[in-house]
């Protein structure tokens, strides 16, 4: 009876499809343990011939399915870009730690409005900086509305593919910027009902945010106490030119700009700014800020102004 001898090149082959086998099932674990993360040891048996047993070493394999940890933190909590030399920036600390390195990164601040486009943004490659400085502007240089808050979106990408989001908002203090009458604070974020000057059947998170904001604008006009201050109502158009618009503007948006800066001046009362030192103006829509063509930010018109005159 004779025995046939295993040759090394058949040795050989034998190792190399041991090694192929191994790595698909790697290949095939990482399919089927794809929703779970931890450290796993495939275990292949293989049988071959007794004159060339091969020993197969187990491979210890990382599954990582989850995005990069993403922590946001700024300083200070409401800051006010009106270079007064308080406050001005914004100190934006970005993190992204993951098992894997992290390989991309975005952070946009949006808009308030919808379709809240992106206001700044600022991305790279590898993790975040520690520290990001913001001057409170835009790509084209336009400031933050005063009094509102802007949310942002932190992406991370890790190099599998991960992908995590961090969705927060930025608050803007109250700024008071130059004006060619002294001293201005206008604010888009005093929400009113629809075709009225009252607060009346809002919901409450918006009331209590106008609240908050009004008071934080008497703490101002308190400290500027030597001026007198003009409170205007700005309005939005829904006619862009021709009679229509003329109708809106008289019958209907400087009545109603009017009765909204009037309410204002009585809030600001009951927040203990002296009456005899405001003094309430319609302007309807007659300065805006916006073009009437650009629909995404056309909500900017709509406005409370605080002239300090001196």
């Amino acid at each position: 009876m004779g025995y046939k001898v295993a040759s090394k090149d058949d040795e050989l082959l034998q190792v190399t499809a041991a090694i192929v086998v191994v790595i698909l099932v790697c290949m095939v674990m990482a399919l089927v343990i794809k929703w779970y993360e931890g450290q796993f040891t495939p275990r292949v048996p293989v049988s071959y011939p007794k004159e060339a047993v091969v020993p197969v070493k187990p491979v210890l394999t990382n599954s990582d399915v989850s995005g990069p940890v993403l922590s946001f933190s700024a300083l200070p909590e409401y800051f006010s870009p009106d270079n007064d030399g308080v406050n001005d920036e914004l100190i934006i600390s970005l993190s992204a730690m993951d098992e894997a390195s992290v390989v991309s990164w975005s952070f946009e601040i949006r808009e308030p409005q919808a379709p809240y486009p992106v206001f700044y943004r600022i991305e790279g490659k590898g993790g975040p900086p520690v520290h990001t400085v913001w001057n409170g502007r835009s790509a084209t240089g336009e400031l933050v509305q005063s009094a509102t808050d802007y949310p942002f979106i932190f992406r991370a990408e890790d190099m599998l593919g991960n992908e995590s989001t961090l969705e927060g908002k930025i608050g803007v203090d109250v700024l008071v910027i130059p004006s060619e009458d002294g001293l201005k604070i206008q604010v888009p974020s005093i929400i009113f009902r629809a075709e009225e000057a009252d607060f009346i059947g809002l919901p409450q998170e918006t009331v209590e945010n106008n609240n908050r904001v009004l008071r934080r604008i008497a703490e101002i006009l308190n400290k500027f106490r030597d001026y007198r201050v003009r409170i205007e109502g700005h309005a939005n158009r829904t006619q862009q030119a021709g009679e229509k618009a003329s109708q809106e503007e008289e019958g209907e948006l400087q009545p109603l700009s009017e009765k909204r800066a009037q309410a204002v001046i009585n809030r600001l009362v009951e927040f203990g700014v002296s009456r005899g030192r405001m003094t309430a103006v319609g302007m309807g829509g007659t300065k805006p800020v916006v073009v009437y063509t650009d629909r995404d930010n056309i909500w900017k018109n709509r406005r409370v102004e605080f002239i300090l005159i001196k």
